[in-house]
Parts: structure tokens; C-alpha cells; sequence
């Protein structure tokens, strides 16, 4: 990974390109270390059998706020120090879009107020995830800092499996009503299946530090995550990691462009065919009862048909970005049927695509699949031309993989709560600065 400053001088008749100012290391690292940290997670172990700071996580609390907030204050003059123009290629047109609409339908949601504050937080965690590629030096800086993140995870994690296990682990005290996750590890998360994920990225940041800094440091800390994704007792990402790691291996060696097409999108496609699908055509219903022993996905699909009911009732503008779950229209609406009312005090629909119709209608539905799925991979391809990569592009690819194919199954594509969010954010600008300009080599 270089910066502008380590660019070569231009040969004659290219256009010269002014060096930007510098930042000591130690404020690029302290605020690199910082800024991963709370965004892998940022409320440290949580008291499941006290209800007050459940309802502040789940409703968003002052002090989530006042983090953002200050990590936005410190990293904003960091970027604008090192200049603006390194912004300049993240601005695509699909993004510029994507912005744009995201920004209309919550002005004219159903509660706009509420919209505009949820958008703020979703711009200010995207712009942290940016700067984290923004603000590292190379690429050696930047795994300093994911072996520093992870380890300090890492390490509470584990320590606290001793020191208060009450508070790291799933037990029959829990207030979630799950009783079946007793004895689950958690760590310093609110709960196993967001440790599961944050376990997972942190195995694959484990391969990019052992690519690039040390490979024996790297490779303790994916075993190390690893370990703690089995003792979480998360499936899904367990499974997900095994295939993200398989089919970007494959893309490392197949250099034909239509097989690495499918091989990225194909598992994605048939992950929304299963899930969305499985509602709107019965065709596809009948396959997956025929061939899964639990074709329900944990009883998803209930709130998935709720989700696609409403869809079609606002399907040009939706109801606005974080307008529709747990509010008046939803948890008071009328039922058609009574056994499944259940659906209406869900927080999210458990889709991320079915989530952004729901948010900002079926042109935002279509935007979200044009900036996340279709603008990353042609940036990937366009960089991939011969099937080889760098552990940079290897760490962003697989970051990316890694979120979509999670987002079937969870609302993590506008949940700037949740580690995942952020992973992808920074893989798709990753992805696009490898392609454009040499910043992130």
C-alpha cells in the first residue's frame, strides 16, 4: 500500500502530482486501532439479565452517539489534512445516486426526523470505514493496526470467558428468550451470533496481517478467532467463512472472466433465490421443502412475507430509512393472521434486500444491488485481469464475500451498529481505489 507522497516523479508530459501533507505515524495508528476497535464492537460486555442497556442498545444510546461522534471529529481533519482528492474516486455515480435517493425517501418518510438521524449515523460510521484506508500509510500500517484491534478483542474476549463469565457468555438469565444458546460463548458482545461475525472478519484480517507483516502473528490470530467462532456456537458464519475462503481461492486461480463472475455472484444470487424467493414463487418454495429439513430459516420466512406485504404497498419510496420496524404502523397494525403477530415486534427483516426496498422502495432496491454487488465486482475484475492478486485485494474481496453473502439472512448493509457494515463499506472503496489510482497498493 502506498500514499501519493511515495509516487515516483512523473515522467515527461504526465501531469505532476503535488505531494500531500504527511501525519506522524503513531496519530495514523492510534487513530487506525481506535477507530476498528469500536467498530467491531463498540458496547462491551453487556448484562443480558438487566433490561436498561438491552433497550439502549437496541434503540441506539447517547453514548453510541457521542463515540460516533468523536471518532468523526478526530477523523475528519485527518482526511482533510491529507486532502480531499483521495475522496475524489469514491465518488462514482452509482454512488452519487445511491446517496441521493437514500437521502429523498427519508425526507419524505413516514418519519423524517427519525430517518434523518439514522441516516447521520449510517454517513458518519461509512465515512470511518473509509478513512481507514484513507489514513493508513501502506499496507503494512494498516495490518499493524488489525493486529492490534484484534488482539485487544481478542484478548478481552477470552479473559473475560474467566473473569466474568456471566457477562460473556449466554446463560439461563438471559432476557433474549433463547434459551437453547446456555453455555454459548459471546465475549465482549452483546451477543454470540454478532461474536460470530466479528470472529469471522477477524480470522480473514488475520490472513491479510500474516500476508503482509508477520505470518506467524497473523495466523495465531485467525486460529485464535476461529476458536472462538466454535465455542460461539455460530453456524452461519462458520459455514460462510468456509466458502468465502474457497471461492476466492478459486478467483486466485481461475483467470477466465465469466467463470470468476459466477463464482462471486452465483452463491449471492441463490442465497436471495432461497430467501426472497422461496416467498414470491412457490416453484422455489416447494424445491427447498423437498430438500432442507428446516425450509423456514428460523421462522424468517414469516417476517420476510411480512416485509414483501409492505413493500407493496409504498414501492417507489418506501417508508424511509429506519422508518418502518418497531414503530406505530408495524407493531399496531392489523394481523391477518393472529399466530404469526409475532412478525410486527421484529427489529429488522432479517434481509438487507428486502430491508432497502422497505426503506427507500424498489429503485432504492435496485441502487443497493448496482453499489454493492455489481459496482465491486466490475472493480474487482478490472484489477484481476489475469486472476492474480495482492493480499490487498485478496483482504477487501474477501471482506466483501464475506458481507453479501451474510445479508440474505441479516440486515447488514444499512445497520451501522453491526462490525459487518463497516467491513464492507471499506472493501468496496478498497476495491474501487485499487482499481483507479494507486493509493492502496
Amino acid at each position: 500500500m502506498r500514499t501519493l507522497t511515495d509516487m515516483p516523479a512523473a515522467a515527461e508530459g504526465e501531469r505532476i502530482v503535488r505531494p500531500v501533507r504527511d501525519l506522524p505515524d503513531f496519530a495514523r495508528l492510534s487513530y487506525l486501532t481506535f477507530v476498528l476497535v469500536a467498530l467491531l464492537n463498540h458496547a462491551w460486555f453487556v448484562d443480558l439479565s438487566d433490561p436498561t442497556p438491552l433497550e439502549a442498545f437496541e434503540g441506539g444510546s447517547l453514548a453510541t452517539q457521542l463515540l460516533f461522534g468523536s471518532m468523526l471529529l478526530a477523523g475528519l481533519p485527518m482526511v482533510l489534512h491529507l486532502g480531499l482528492d483521495r475522496l475524489k474516486p469514491l465518488a462514482s455515480r452509482p454512488v452519487v445516486i445511491f446517496g441521493g435517493w437514500l437521502l429523498i425517501t427519508s425526507l419524505i418518510s413516514s418519519d423524517p426526523m427519525l430517518s434523518l438521524r439514522r441516516l447521520a449515523l449510517f454517513g458518519i460510521a461509512a465515512f470511518l470505514s473509509v478513512s481507514l484506508i484513507l489514513v493508513a500509510r501502506s499496507a503494512r500500517q494498516l495490518a499493524d493496526a488489525f493486529a492490534m484491534a484484534g488482539g485487544t478483542i481478542l484478548a478481552a474476549s477470552y479473559l473475560g470467558l474467566v473473569l466474568v463469565p456471566n457477562l460473556t457468555m449466554h446463560s439461563a438469565y438471559d432476557l433474549t428468550g433463547e434459551i437453547n444458546h446456555n453455555g454459548l460463548w459471546r465475549g465482549i458482545f452483546p451477543h454470540k451470533n454478532e461474536a460470530g461475525m466479528a470472529m469471522t472478519i477477524i480470522v480473514i484480517l488475520g490472513l491479510f496481517v500474516g500476508a503482509v507483516r508477520d505470518r506467524w502473528l497473523g495466523w495465531t490470530m485467525s486460529a485464535a478467532a476461529a476458536v472462538f467462532l466454535v465455542g460461539s456456537g455460530s453456524k452461519t458464519p462458520l459455514f460462510t467463512l468456509a466458502m468465502v475462503l474457497g471461492l476466492t481461492w478459486l478467483c486466485g486461480l481461475i483467470r477466465l472472466r465469466a467463470v470468476r463472475i459466477v463464482l462471486l455472484t452465483g452463491p449471492v444470487l441463490l442465497m436471495m433465490t432461497a430467501t426472497i424467493g422461496s416467498i414470491l414463487f412457490p416453484p422455489v418454495r416447494a424445491v427447498l421443502d423437498m430438500v432442507m429439513t428446516d425450509a423456514t430459516f428460523t421462522a424468517r420466512n414469516e417476517i420476510w412475507a411480512f416485509a414483501i406485504d409492505h413493500i407493496a404497498q409504498k414501492p417507489l419510496t418506501g417508508f424511509g430509512f429506519g422508518a418502518f420496524w418497531l414503530t406505530e404502523r408495524t407493531v399496531y397494525g392489523s394481523v391477518v393472521d393472529p399466530d404469526s403477530n409475532w412478525v410486527q415486534t421484529a427489529t429488522q427483516a432479517h434481509n438487507s434486500f428486502l430491508d432497502s426496498a422497505i426503506a427507500m422502495g424498489l429503485p432504492g432496491f435496485a441502487i443497493t444491488l448496482l453499489v454493492f454487488i455489481v459496482m465491486p465486482l466490475r472493480d474487482y475484475l478490472a484489477r484481476a485481469r489475469d486472476g492474480r492478486t495482492d493480499a490487498s485485494g485478496e483482504l477487501f474481496l474477501r471482506l466483501w464475500q464475506l458481507v453479501l453473502l451474510s445479508a440474505s439472512f441479516e440486515t447488514i448493509l444499512f445497520n451501522p451498529n453491526t462490525p459487518a457494515f463497516s467491513m464492507i463499506v471499506m472493501s468496496i472503496a478498497g476495491l474501487r481505489l485499487l482499481r483507479v489510482r494507486p493509493v492502496v497498493v
